[in-house]
C-alpha cells in the first residue's frame, strides 16, 4: 500500500473524505461478503444435517430392510457358573445337555527356591550359582518344544539368568526370575496341550544349568517311563522285567546285523576299488599275484615329479609351458590315485575290525549283548528308583509343573475338545467356566428373543424422532430477519457474548422455510405414515400401537415423532397396552415383513433423493454443488468489488493531489508578488 502525504496546503483531512466517498463502494462489498458469509452457515447446516441422514439410512434402516436384523435368538443357561453361551444366527431352537468334563489349562512350571538369602538376580552369571558345577566358558545347550516346534537354547557359563528368561520368551514362552522369592517362573503363552512345552538338556552343561535354575523338572513321558522302571524290581515283575530285557535284546541284535550287512558291502566296495588301483598301476599280475614292495618308492618319486614340473624355466617357451602342465596335471592325478588307494586300506582294516567287533557280539547265542542289555536294565531300574524317590541328583524335586490340558465337554452325548475355554458348535460359542459336579448336566434352551426384535424397532423408532424433530426444528425456526453476518468493525463495538448470540441467530435460522429441507421431511413422514400389504392385509404402523400424538398434543417441532404404546421408557405412552409386544409374541413374522417393507420404502426413497445430478453429489440430500458454485461466484465477486474499490481510491487520490499542486503553486506566486510590494 502506498503511503500518501495529503492536505498539506489544503488543511484538509484527505483520508477521511476519501473514505466517506468510496463508503457507497465498500457497502456494495460488504454486502456480499455477508451473502457470502450466510451461505456457508447454510452450507455448515447441511452438512451436519445430511450427515445425520446418511447415518440413519446406511446403517438403521439397511440393517432393517433385511429380515436378519429381527431373526435374533437367545440361550439360557440353568447353571451360570458353568458356562455362558452367545447365540449365532445360524443356532436351532431348542434344549440341549452339556456337561464340562475339564478346563483348558496353560502348561505351568514353578522353578524350586534357589537361595534363600536372596542371593540371585537376573544379572547373576550361571557359573556364579551356587553347586551348578558349570564352568565360565562352558557351552550350554537345551532345546525347548512348545505349539509342536522345537528351539535350540544356546548359552555359555557366562550368560546371565535373564540371559536364560530372553531365550526362553523368543522360544515362545512366558517366563520371569522373580527375585523376591528367587524362583524362575515359566509357562506356556496359550492354554491347551498343542500348547505345552518340554525343557530337555541336550548336554552335560544343559543339564547342570536347568538344575541350577530350579527348572529341571520330568515331562510327562519321562515320568511315566521311570514309574514303569522303578517297579522292575518287584518279583510280581519278573515278567515284564524279562521281556523288556528280551525285546531290547532283539532290537540290537537285528541292529548288529543290519551293522554287519553293511560292513560287508563296504568291505567289498574297498577291496574292489584297491584291486583297480593295483591293476592300473601294474602291482598286480594276470594270475592276481600282487607285489606292492615298490609303492611307496613310486610315490615318492611322482611327489618329486610333481615339485619339479611346478616350477617353470625362466627361458620357457609357449609350447613347452603347455608340455610340462600337461605332465604336471597327469602325475597329479596318479598322486591323488595313490592317496585314495592308502585311504581305501584304511578304511577296509576299519572295516574288518569293525565286522570283527560284530560277529563277537553274536556269538555263543548273542551272550555279550544279553549281558551288556541286563546289566543297562539294572542300571535303569536303579536310577529311576532314585527319581521316583527324588534322591536321583540333577532333577529339581521341589519344582512343580502343571500340565498344558485340552478343555473337554459334552453336548448331547457328543464329545468336544478346544484348545480354549471356547467352543463353537452349531451356532452356539460356550465358554465352559467350571467343571460340572458328578451326574451334575446343565441345560441349554435356545429359542426366539422377542425382546431383542422390540429392541430392534424401539432403537429405530427412537433414531428416527431424533433426525425428524430436528428437520422441523430447523424448518420451523424463528425468523432472523434484520441479522446479518457482523462485520470486523461492527464486532469491534459487541462483547464476545453479543456475538456468539448474533451469529447463533443467523445460524439457527439457515434452513428455516427450506425447500429442500421440506422435500426431505416429507419423504420421512409420507413413508413412516403409508400402509404396507402384509399377508392380504394392508396394515400401518398403529396396528402396532405405533402413533404420532397428534397436533395438538405433541411439543413443538414433535408433531411428526412416534411413540410406542406401553413403552416404560415415554412417559406419553408408558401406560398404554403394549401392542408391539404382543404382536411380536403371537406372530412375529408379521411384525418382521411389515417393518422390512416399511424399511425397504424408506431406504429407496432416501436413496433416490440421494443420487448425483448437477446439482448434488452422490449421497448428498441437498445442492451441496449449486452451493458450491455459489460460494465461488460470491468470491469472484467480491475480488471485482475490491478492485473497483482500489481504482476510486487512486481516482479520488490523484484528484486530492492535483488540488494540493495547484493549491502550492498559487501559495508561492503570493509569496513572490508579496515579496515585491514589500509585505
Amino acid at each position: 500500500m502506498p503511503i500518501r502525504i495529503t492536505g498539506m496546503n489544503s488543511g484538509l483531512d484527505t483520508e477521511s473524505i476519501i473514505t466517506e466517498l468510496i463508503k457507497a463502494k465498500s457497502q456494495k462489498k460488504t454486502t456480499l461478503e455477508k451473502a457470502q458469509k450466510k451461505l456457508s452457515y447454510k452450507q455448515d447446516a447441511w452438512k451436519t444435517l445430511n450427515s445425520k441422514i446418511y447415518s440413519l439410512y446406511s446403517k438403521t434402516i439397511n440393517n432393517m430392510a433385511y429380515t436378519t436384523a429381527y431373526k435374533k435368538q437367545t440361550t439360557s443357561v440353568s447353571n451360570e457358573s458353568v458356562a455362558s453361551v452367545i447365540t449365532g444366527t445360524d443356532a436351532s431352537n431348542g434344549m440341549q445337555n452339556l456337561t464340562v468334563t475339564s478346563l483348558a489349562t496353560s502348561g505351568y512350571l514353578t522353578g524350586a527356591q534357589l537361595s534363600e538369602t536372596g542371593a540371585y538376580s537376573k544379572s547373576t552369571k550361571l557359573c556364579e550359582i551356587t553347586g551348578s558345577g558349570i564352568g565360565t566358558s562352558d557351552e550350554i545347550t537345551f532345546s525347548v518344544k512348545t505349539k509342536g516346534t522345537t528351539t535350540d537354547i544356546k548359552l555359555n557359563g557366562s550368560s546371565t539368568i535373564n540371559d536364560v528368561v530372553t531365550q526362553l520368551k523368543n522360544a515362545g514362552l512366558n517366563a520371569n526370575f522373580d527375585e523376591k522369592n528367587q524362583r524362575m517362573f515359566v509357562s506356556a503363552s496359550e492354554t491347551g496341550e498343542k500348547a505345552d512345552f518340554a525343557l530337555t538338556a541336550s548336554s552335560d552343561a544343559g543339564f547342570k544349568a536347568l538344575s541350577a535354575l530350579g527348572i529341571n523338572v520330568l515331562d510327562a513321558a519321562s515320568k511315566k517311563q521311570y514309574d514303569t522302571y522303578a517297579t522292575l524290581n518287584n518279583s510280581e515283575n519278573a515278567a515284564l522285567k524279562q521281556q523288556l530285557i528280551d525285546e531290547e535284546v532283539a532290537k540290537q541284535v537285528e541292529s548288529v546285523q543290519k551293522q554287519l550287512e553293511s560292513i560287508n558291502t563296504a568291505i567289498t566296495e574297498h577291496e574292489k576299488k584297491i584291486g583297480d588301483f593295483l591293476t592300473e598301476y601294474g602291482y598286480k599280475d594276470a594270475d592276481g599275484n600282487v607285489d606292492t614292495s615298490n609303492l611307496d618308492t613310486d610315490y615318492d618319486a611322482l611327489v618329486a615329479q610333481k615339485t619339479s614340473l611346478s616350477t617353470a624355466p625362466a627361458d620357457e617357451t609357449e609350447e613347452a609351458k603347455k608340455t610340462r602342465e600337461e605332465k604336471l596335471s597327469e602325475v597329479e592325478k596318479k598322486i591323488k590315485a595313490y592317496d585314495s588307494y592308502r585311504t581305501e586300506v584304511s578304511g577296509l582294516a576299519s572295516a574288518k575290525n569293525d565286522k570283527a567287533a560284530a560277529e563277537a557280539k553274536l556269538e555263543n547265542d548273542n551272550a555279550a549283548i544279553k549281558a551288556s542289555v541286563a546289566a543297562d536294565m539294572e542300571n535303569k531300574i536303579n536310577y529311576a528308583t532314585q527319581v521316583v524317590n527324588g534322591t536321583a541328583t540333577g532333577f529339581s524335586k521341589d519344582a512343580t509343573r502343571i500340565k498344558g490340558e485340552d478343555a473337554v465337554i459334552t453336548l448331547n452325548d457328543a464329545v468336544f475338545t478346544s484348545k480354549s475355554n471356547t467352543f463353537e458348535i452349531n451356532g452356539l460359542t460356550i465358554t465352559a467356566k467350571a467343571e460340572t459336579k458328578t451326574g451334575e448336566v446343565v441345560t441349554l434352551t435356545t429359542s426366539n428373543d422377542y425382546e431383542a426384535i422390540y429392541g430392534t424397532i424401539k432403537k429405530f423408532i427412537k433414531e428416527y424422532n431424533e433426525l425428524i424433530n430436528e428437520m422441523d426444528k430447523l424448518y420451523n425456526a424463528d425468523s432472523a430477519k434484520g441479522y446479518e453476518p457482523l462485520t470486523d468493525e461492527e464486532k469491534e463495538v459487541m462483547s464476545e457474548s453479543e456475538i456468539e448470540k448474533w451469529e447463533e441467530k443467523i445460524k439457527n435460522s439457515v434452513l428455516r422455510r427450506d425447500s429442500t429441507l421440506s422435500t426431505i421431511s416429507n419423504i420421512f413422514t409420507s413413508t413412516m405414515s403409508a400402509g404396507y400389504e402384509v399377508d392380504g392385509e394392508t396394515m400401518y404402523l398403529s396396528h402396532f400401537g405405533i402413533n404420532t400424538l397428534g397436533y395438538f398434543t405433541s411439543a413443538d417441532n414433535e408433531k411428526h415423532a412416534y411413540h410406542i404404546d406401553g413403552d416404560p421408557d415415554d412417559s406419553n405412552t408408558s401406560g398404554n397396552a403394549d401392542i408391539l409386544k404382543t404382536m411380536i409374541a403371537n406372530d412375529p413374522e408379521k411384525v418382521i415383513s411389515f417393518f422390512t417393507k416399511l424399511s425397504k420404502s424408506l431406504y429407496s426413497s432416501i436413496g433416490e433423493k440421494m443420487k448425483s445430478d448437477d446439482y448434488s453429489s452422490y449421497n448428498k440430500v441437498y445442492n451441496d454443488k449449486q452451493m458450491e458454485k455459489e460460494y465461488k461466484s460470491y468470491t469472484e465477486k467480491i475480488a471485482e468489488q475490491e478492485e473497483k474499490i482500489t481504482a476510486a481510491e487512486d481516482k479520488y487520490y490523484k484528484q486530492f493531489s492535483a488540488m494540493e499542486t495547484a493549491l502550492a503553486k498559487m501559495q508561492s506566486k503570493t509569496n513572490a508578488i508579496s515579496g515585491l510590494l514589500g509585505g
